[in-house]
């Protein structure tokens, strides 16, 4: 099996039932409130969005064309824990809005309706499919660096395809789907990704240089368990898992701090306590922009 078709397929998947539901909910409402012939702005919203979508994901093929060594390197890592963020971001907000989805679409579409900003509808269905796209972008450069781009592509190709057809039963057939059963799964596949997403990342950052610390090795299983094509099974664990066969202490790290902060996150949100992560990050944030503004005005005054 190639390495990056499973990866690619969940979030083809994933990000395109995202899509398809609320494409989904815009048409079935206008259909309610018998206002059925808006449907074709809906349509046009969504067709542009899957044209803008294809034209970016071809833009970051060519950048990514573009790098050789330590550019690569930055470009893969930086890729890949934005592709993590993201993600992960994603998941999270799912969480905590998906009950309530139906209903701010409904009352936004009300909103557009009785203002007949029939274009509204097509910048809604817009954003709501290019949001998605990007996210499955995002997530194919940070692939990149582990992963070859044309399985990630044809991975994301087929679970988009079978997204489409579930899209379709779910609101045109009426089949019984449990979409809340099916985020979580998908929620739990896309976290675990993320942590080896974000552990290559770092591996690429200090393969640039740009995170020298901790880089003594933790394990070396190169010659027992490769995770090159030499052999198919940790091959396929470095797409799905960030199986790495000689991590650096930082990546460990990394990896172990990704998964203590999700839970945490998780946590957060099903107590409704989720100001214990947000406080320190926002801190965290105050502290930077700070420390970014004191140095450029110590080097406009050294000026």
């Amino acid at each position: 099996m190639a390495v990056g078709v499973v990866p690619g397929l969940i979030i083809g998947l994933r990000e395109g039932i995202e899509a398809a539901l609320v494409i989904g909910i815009i048409l079935a409402y206008l259909t309610k409130i018998e206002q059925k012939p808006l449907h074709r702005f809906v349509y046009l919203g969504a067709g542009l969005a899957v044209l803008a979508s294809l034209a970016a994901a071809a833009l970051f093929a060519l950048l990514i064309g573009e790098f050789e060594g330590t550019a690569e390197e930055l470009f893969e890592g930086f890729a890949a824990i934005l592709a993590v963020v993201v993600l992960t971001s994603m998941v999270l907000w799912m969480m905590k809005a998906a009950k309530n989805i139906r209903q701010h679409v409904e009352q936004r579409i009300d909103l557009l309706v009785n203002r007949r900003q029939v274009m509204g509808l097509a910048s809604l269905a817009f954003i709501a499919v290019f949001r998605e796209g990007m996210e499955t972008v995002l997530f194919m450069a940070g692939l990149a660096g582990s992963t070859p781009p044309a399985d990630v592509a044809a991975g994301v190709g087929i679970g988009l395809l079978v997204a489409a057809f579930l899209g379709y039963g779910v609101f045109a057939a009426s089949w019984k789907i449990n979409l809340r059963r099916f985020f979580q799964v998908t929620g739990l596949v896309l976290i675990i990704i993320a942590a080896g997403l974000f552990a290559l990342g770092i591996h690429e950052l200090q393969e640039a240089g740009v995170l020298p610390w901790l880089s003594g090795t933790v394990y070396d299983l190169s010659l027992t368990f490769s995770d090159g094509p030499s052999n198919p099974i940790g091959n396929l664990l470095r797409g799905l898992v960030g199986y790495n066969d000689n991590p650096t202490q930082l990546e460990v790290v990394a990896y172990v701090s990704y998964w203590v902060f999700t839970a945490l996150a998780y946590w957060g949100i099903k107590t409704g306590r989720i100001a214990i992560v947000t406080r320190p990050l926002r801190q965290a944030w105050r502290t930077l922009k700070r420390s970014v503004g004191r140095a450029a005005s110590e080097e406009l005054d050294a000026q």
